[in-house]
């Protein structure tokens, strides 16, 4: 080693101590290469590398680039650094970032040439680049909502279906609070208090307003996300547009509990409700309801007129009646009413308000005939000592045939 005006300056064996791959090149054959360069080129001995030309290394798709540097830097330029893609002697793939520098050697024009090696991180990004393709393919072909939020529940992802669902564009969505697009905001305040407590929902029900401000059904599957502090940092997940379902549901759950006819409760419906409210052990009563001389409108008329005057009769009775009561068809002619928290006066009262009602309206029927409605009704209560509907209706039931002996168009307890 050298020493010149306190500057140290070492001799040219230190090269061979590099950690950094170098080589040194006179025209395009190698001369010399430090023993980090052997070892990336996975050398058995020197002969492998020094003495071979740049062709025996470099991809053929490189190599026109990798030479024309190579004349630059003979002609006194510094190459900056570059990716090359190269071989090692047993012909493993290499990723390299090279630099070069001319180097006069005993009257020569040499090019030292340095070089790392890039192949784990150029498989890393070729990996991620990879991953990321799947993913934006998979998010746009996804028929569901990916999306994420931050703690401050801002958009800042939304995949492409999104479009199809609400009709906003992603680039319309990222930026907003996920807040905007909720009908009621206390249906997403609920959200985020579940995902908090939790930290993941599934399924959790809510609704969404589309562009055109049509209100849908969403199914939301979701987790929170944490910082690095392990803070809540917002959430991701999916929500599906489930309104399809939800309407259908409605629908099975119309044609489960209400008349097909009349539009209210059916009896399997009413019973059970009437059910409900015995386990209650709460103040209910019953009117049990039957139109009379219905048989007559059937046989005299036939069965459209009698359907009718039957939808007649239940919209008379859904008219009068209190919107807190129930009222369903038990079949035929027959009607049950049931009066939530009414006492024997009030249950009274409102039977013969009903009664009235229904016999001051004449229906009419086909070729200009009217029909006079009148209906019997059986009213009770329930009883601290009642564990059956049964019980109940049967006591109704026989209040209904007094109503009838006693000439029809009564009220019998």
């Amino acid at each position: 080693m050298a020493e010149s005006d306190g500057a140290c300056r070492p001799g040219a064996e230190w090269i061979d101590q590099l950690p950094a791959c170098v080589a040194l090149l006179v025209g395009d054959v190698v001369r010399y290469a430090n023993p980090e360069a052997l070892r990336l080129l996975q050398a058995r001995q020197p002969s492998d590398v020094i003495g071979r030309t740049l062709e025996t290394f470099i991809h053929p798709l490189d190599l026109h680039r990798s030479l024309a540097r190579l004349r630059y830097a003979e002609s006194g330029g510094t190459n900056p650094v570059t990716e090359i893609r190269a071989y090692t002697c047993e012909g493993r793939p290499l990723m390299l970032a090279m630099s070069s520098a001319t180097l006069p050697i005993d009257g020569q024009t040499a090019v030292l040439a340095t070089f790392l090696d890039l192949t784990e991180r150029a498989a890393m990004e070729q990996r991620l680049r990879q991953t990321d393709e799947d993913f934006q393919r998979m998010m746009n072909t996804m028929q569901d909502v990916f999306y994420r939020t931050d703690a401050q529940g801002i958009t800042r992802y939304v995949c492409p279906a999104v479009k199809h669902v609400l009709g906003y564009t992603a680039e319309e969505i990222i930026g907003l609070p996920a807040a905007a697009f909720y009908p009621d905001l206390s249906e997403r305040d609920a959200l985020v208090a579940e995902i908090r407590k939790h930290g993941a929902v599934h399924d959790f029900p809510g609704r969404m307003r589309r562009k055109d401000g049509v209100i849908i059904d969403i199914s939301i599957s979701t987790q929170a996300l944490r910082d690095e502090q392990g803070q809540y940092a917002g959430v991701e997940g999916i929500w599906r547009d489930i309104s399809e379902r939800k309407a259908l549901e409605r629908r099975l759950e119309h044609l489960a509990t209400c008349d097909s006819l009349t539009g209210i409760h059916n009896r399997r419906s009413v019973l059970a409700i009437l059910d409900q409210l015995l386990q209650r052990k709460a103040p209910v009563s019953v009117l049990l309801l039957d139109l009379d001389h219905f048989k007559r409108v059937n046989d005299g008329f036939g069965h459209a007129a009698g359907d009718g005057v039957l939808c007649r009769f239940a919209q008379i009775i859904h008219q009068e009646k209190r919107s807190r009561d129930f009222f369903g068809r038990l079949g035929g002619e027959e009607f049950l009413l049931i009066l939530d928290g009414a006492d024997e006066a009030e249950t009274l009262q409102i039977a013969e308000r009903l009664r009235l009602a229904v016999s001051a309206q004449p229906l009419d029927l086909p070729e200009g005939a009217t029909v006079a409605l009148t209906v019997s009704i059986g009213m009770t209560q329930v009883r601290a000592d009642d564990v059956r509907t049964a019980d109940v209706l049967l006591r109704a039931d026989r209040a209904l045939y007094r109503a009838k002996a006693s000439g029809r168009n009564q009220v019998c307890g």
